[in-house]
């Protein structure tokens, strides 16, 4: 990842928990794995250590589901 960063030009230091955050949040949660999913890949001992460190991600997705129920409700 670094050696891509550096390629791209990104000037930030990435470190492994960066890593781990983007493939989380970009991999994982975008592409609709469950959240208790999620946990047990991360090692969390509590699915609520994840859902505190991922809760903006997780509303974002609620609220995406939510627009599309309420489309597929107005049909």
């Amino acid at each position: 990842m670094k050696e891509i960063a550096e390629i791209i030009g990104i000037q930030k230091n990435l470190t492994h928990h960066i890593a781990r955050k983007t493939f989380t949040t970009n991999v994982l949660l975008y592409n609709d794995v469950p959240i208790e999913i999620v946990s047990e890949l991360l090692g969390h001992s509590k699915i609520t250590i994840t859902q505190e460190h991922y809760a903006k991600v997780v509303n974002k997705k609620v609220s995406e589901q939510m627009i599309k129920l309420g489309k597929k409700l107005k049909r």
